[in-house]
């Protein structure tokens, strides 16, 4: 039985929430990954706990936050961590809870369900063992309706508008490192079975290697048929090609009802942060909370300034909290990879 047989669906992210899930970021030392790839080994475990306290602390403001936490960082975790935040002990691999965790659903009676996605570290970092059981904790937890996908796919490769639109990118999703047995058309029939959609939008490319260009960096949905996108203006940036590529893909697409959507554009910062790394630094890459968003800023007044006024005139009604996101981008991601929301049942 698949959640399309039982009319379950992933509600867009800003459905309102129950709580959200984090990971307290642990050095594993069996990790081959922080110095595999550039952009992630100049990742600083103790800033990077602060920065996850710091997310933690400001979501906490609006939702509850359940962080899951390796046996070994319980007290580091608690000196910390604001005490209204749970924690949760259990034997982890790493710090990225939107694609190790579970990806929730919910049904036309609002009742719970979650999908455990196979996770293979990205198709490059071990060990991952202990992340990929974190979906199925996460569900037992949250006494949802449990699905297994045998199929690997991180949470920060998809976004959806909760109405039946996914959008995904090809640079991620049909990279050989997942599926590579799979065709495209296989791919997206497990996405509409599995999150109730019915309308795919294929992006290019991603901005980040790491993880092979999520589509959490470049586009999320903020509203019905509107898409806020990354954006690059400078003719001589070595992204231009590829992120205005993707926007005309966006300004000529149409939702699931066949209406064309709506593209409000999110200027990158410019200033490139990881050492010898060409990634640009996104401001897409963050988390919507109940009555408030928790944004990345990169130390760059003019851009971190413009990003939040976007993004503020996007979600009127909710609060922006702006955190430095310096030390989240050593690692890899932002704001958004490290949160998993877990939905309201009403």
């Amino acid at each position: 039985m698949e959640p399309i047989d039982k009319d379950y669906y992933m509600p867009a992210e800003w459905h309102p929430h129950e709580c959200c899930w984090m990971q307290w970021p642990y050095e594993n030392p069996h990790h081959n990954g922080y110095g595999a790839i550039p952009s992630w080994s100049h990742f600083d475990f103790e800033k990077g706990r602060l920065a996850w306290a710091n997310v933690a602390k400001s979501i906490a403001e609006f939702e509850k936050v359940k962080m899951l936490v390796h046996t070994d960082n319980i007290k580091n975790a608690k000196d910390l961590l604001d005490s209204k935040i749970e924690i949760i002990e259990m034997k982890i691999d790493d710090c990225w809870a939107r694609d190790s965790g579970a990806i929730f659903l919910l049904d036309n009676k609002n009742n719970l369900g979650g999908v455990d996605w196979e996770f293979n570290g990205w198709g490059k970092f071990k060990p991952y063992e202990s992340d990929n059981k974190i979906a199925k904790f996460m569900i037992e937890n949250s006494n949802a309706s449990y699905f297994k996908n045998n199929m690997v796919l991180e949470g920060g490769s998809i976004h959806v508008d909760g109405e039946g639109t996914l959008l995904t990118t090809e640079q991620c999703l049909l990279n050989k490192n997942r599926n590579p047995n799979l065709s495209k058309k296989e791919i997206e029939k497990n996405l509409k079975n599995y999150l109730g959609v019915s309308k795919i939008i294929w992006l290019k490319h991603g901005t980040d290697e790491g993880t092979d260009g999520h589509v959490d960096n470049i586009a999320c949905f903020v509203n019905s048929g509107t898409v806020l996108a990354l954006a690059c203006k400078d003719k001589n940036d070595t992204f231009y090609e590829k992120i205005n590529e993707n926007l005309e893909i966006l300004k000529t697409s149409t939702d699931c009802k066949g209406k064309r959507l709506e593209v409000i554009e999110l200027e990158m910062s410019y200033k490139r942060l990881i050492p010898n790394y060409d990634e640009p630094s996104s401001y897409v890459n963050f988390y919507i909370a109940n009555k408030g968003i928790v944004m990345p800023t990169f130390d760059d007044k003019k851009a971190d300034d413009n990003a939040k006024y976007i993004i503020q005139s996007v979600f009127p009604d909710k609060k922006i909290i702006d955190i430095n996101g310096i030390d989240i981008s050593m690692g890899g991601g932002n704001v958004h990879c490290i949160t998993q929301q877990q939905p309201l049942c009403v």
